[in-house]
């Protein structure tokens, strides 16, 4: 295995003057991320987690033999090594090397961390971004030196898409449609505190535009909106104040079982029952609260299942097949009475990868 040198040494930049927007309004807030939560600058590589394919001698004549398949996720928590568990999964058995770092949420170190990844010379790269504009501008620079890239966090068309070898395609306003389509079957119309993930990605935006159209005229208001930054501290600080604003709120939503899980700790050490709380994917504390007074249902799609559909997108391009540019992640409202069904149709992670999907 090459030596790797250390990742985000340099955050140069990717401006070219070429603007890229996804088809819905998605603003570029690069500079909003984590502001008060981690100081711009503090953090200069991420993580590096690096390995060679299923053995550390790849075989010659094997696929993938002697390329490398770099890894950039946005930062670190149960979701995101689910996807890089699915990833090692999808690499399992081939010759493919592969090098992952994450970016702690900060579209600074994001860009300093591809930026290297390329330096090194690796073929494919999968991605999970912090930022969307940020990526876009990345993938056009990895596509112009034949790297082939693919996007595991798909915010909608945009004139982006050409630089991509294909992309795992999360329908998120359908998403927020079936949140609201589950509260209005589930609970009595009023007050609903809504935790996002970050704002920029275009993943919060869709599922917020899904979720305001279901809602529409429904009688449920949504009184307080706010970025959680997949954090469960602050998630849990966004709906302790907001219930102390609100104290008749009749449901929570959250957009990551990241978030969910400290939210559903909180109203428990309160004593809350009376405030139905939905969250999103899934991750092993989740699996402890679903069922209880503090989560009732989960909008559930598979981690794994999208960093196999991102990679596949990669190897294709790599192996000279024309890969589909939309890989669709199923998704599903889970609720205690169906969990069982719905997990073992589609995993959301594969722990034999666990110790490896680390970074």
């Amino acid at each position: 295995m090459p030596h790797m040198s250390n990742i985000g040494s340099n955050r140069p930049s990717f401006g070219d003057g070429e603007s890229f927007r996804p088809s819905a309004s998605t603003p570029d807030r690069r500079r909003f991320l984590r502001t008060g939560l981690l100081a711009a600058g503090t953090v200069a590589a991420g993580g590096l987690l690096t390995a060679c394919g299923s053995s550390a001698n790849a075989v010659q004549g094997r696929t993938g033999s002697g390329k490398t398949i770099g890894v950039s996720l946005n930062g670190v928590n149960g979701y995101t090594t689910y996807l890089m568990e699915g990833v090692l999964k999808e690499l399992d058995g081939t010759g493919y090397k592969f090098v992952g770092v994450q970016n702690n949420f900060d579209s600074s170190t994001e860009l300093g961390n591809i930026q290297n990844l390329l330096s090194q010379g690796i073929a494919g790269l999968v991605v999970l971004p912090t930022d969307a504009s940020t990526i876009a501008r990345a993938a056009k620079v990895a596509a112009a030196q034949g790297v082939a890239v693919s996007n595991a966090l798909w915010s909608g068309k945009s004139n982006a898409d050409r630089y991509f070898a294909g992309v795992a395609d999360l329908d998120s306003v359908e998403g927020g449609r079936m949140i609201g389509r589950w509260l209005l079957a589930n609970v009595e119309p009023g007050k609903v505190i809504v935790v996002q993930g970050i704002v920029g990605q275009g993943f919060s935006e869709r599922i917020d535009k899904g979720l305001d159209q279901a809602l529409a005229g429904s009688g449920f208001e949504i009184v307080l909106r706010q970025q959680g930054y997949f954090d469960r501290n602050t998630a849990t600080k966004i709906v302790e104040s907001g219930l102390q604003a609100h104290p008749d709120v009749k449901a929570v939503v959250s957009y990551a079982a990241s978030m969910g899980d400290g939210i559903a700790a909180y109203l428990k050490s309160a004593g809350i029952t009376d405030v139905k709380h939905v969250t999103s994917d899934c991750d092993d504390e989740m699996l402890t609260w679903l069922g209880t007074p503090y989560l009732s249902a989960a909008r559930y799609y598979s981690a794994a299942q999208t960093g196999q559909i991102a990679v596949r997108a990669v190897r294709a391009k790599l192996e000279g097949r024309t890969p589909g540019f939309l890989g669709k992640v199923d998704q599903t409202i889970m609720t205690k009475a169906n969990m069982a069904a719905v997990l073992a149709a589609k995993p959301y992670r594969y722990k034999k990868f666990a110790s490896k999907a680390r970074i």
